[in-house]
């Protein structure tokens, strides 16, 4: 294995609403030049949710993005692109005063970038979903209740359990009340089990009740890892506004929506989703801010 020596990087925490919440991502900027074996054992060994690698651009984007968790590769990921942008405002290698658009590659394909820097002290980044995929799968209420420990009655009847790929795939589970949300309990191997017959690799359950008036959902991430409970999952969320879109205001052409997440774990987040209808289709936009929280560098 060849690995540059002092190659440095920074932890950001996206969609963090204040210092120490959010879901943290480290991201190496100046990649070029890593093998993927590196890359793997630096996500490895910082053993964070994912550990983003931003390269030059094969095509016409202007970047390109790799994400790792700890185990693998993955194509897409939403927290850890926004936290990837703010390393790149914060080390002064894009700058939002000049120019709001960009276009990033990975391996779902070529993704819009946004930053609104309106409030230069907290730059918003937004990032274009992939299109969403409904996948045709099923599952009983007592299935899915069973798998998070909670009641059949607990989930709401009014609206269905969809399994929804916007670059991952995730079981959306509508939930009656916070209280619901928060006895919901994250079983690993059952929910693998679930993951893996309905083809998703997660699970995003929500509600309409908020523990702050001025959001409009809670909403948290349930994924079938060992490991702290995703804090603030973006695809997820973009996954979730589409559902929203088609099952609770298909009558909309625009629909934005401010979601709370991560406040089960303490680490309190914010993610804005945007949701327009374009002839048969709809685009989801999902964004945020966040926190440069750590500067370092691998000394091997």
């Amino acid at each position: 294995m060849t690995i540059a020596k002092n190659k440095s990087y920074v932890v950001v925490n996206a969609f963090a609403a204040g210092a120490f919440g959010g879901n943290p991502a480290a991201i190496f900027t100046e990649a070029a030049g890593l093998s993927t074996e590196t890359m793997q054992s630096f996500a490895r060994q910082l053993n964070l949710v994912e550990t983003v690698f931003v390269l030059p651009a094969e095509g016409d984007a202007d970047f390109r993005l790799r994400y790792f968790t700890p185990h693998g590769e993955i194509p897409v990921a939403g927290h850890p692109t926004i936290a990837a942008w703010l390393a790149l405002i914060h080390q002064q290698i894009v700058n939002p005063r000049e120019r709001t658009h960009y276009q990033q590659e990975n391996l779902a394909g070529t993704q819009e970038i946004t930053i609104d820097n309106s409030n230069s002290a907290a730059p918003v980044v937004t990032m274009k979903q992939p299109a969403a995929n409904y996948l045709q799968t099923s599952s009983s209420k007592q299935e899915v209740a069973d798998v998070f420990s909670i009641n059949a009655d607990d989930i709401d009847s009014d609206l269905p359990i969809e399994s929804i790929d916007t670059g991952l795939g995730h079981l959306i589970v509508p939930l009656r009340s916070l209280d619901a949300l928060f006895r919901v309990k994250r079983q690993i191997e059952p929910l693998r089990t679930l993951c893996q017959r309905l083809k998703v690799r997660e699970a995003q359950l929500f509600c309409f009740e908020t523990l702050k008036n001025e959001n409009d959902l809670h909403t948290r991430n349930l994924c079938p890892r060992e490991g702290l409970e995703d804090p603030a999952c973006g695809v997820g969320s973009g996954a979730l506004a589409a559902y929203l879109s088609k099952f609770c205001w298909s009558d909309k052409e625009e629909i934005t929506l401010q979601m709370e997440h991560g406040f089960v774990v303490n680490m309190p987040s914010i993610i804005h989703t945007r949701s327009v209808r374009v002839d048969a289709h709809t685009d989801i936009f999902v964004g945020g801010s966040g926190i440069v929280m750590i500067e370092g560098k691998f000394l091997v």
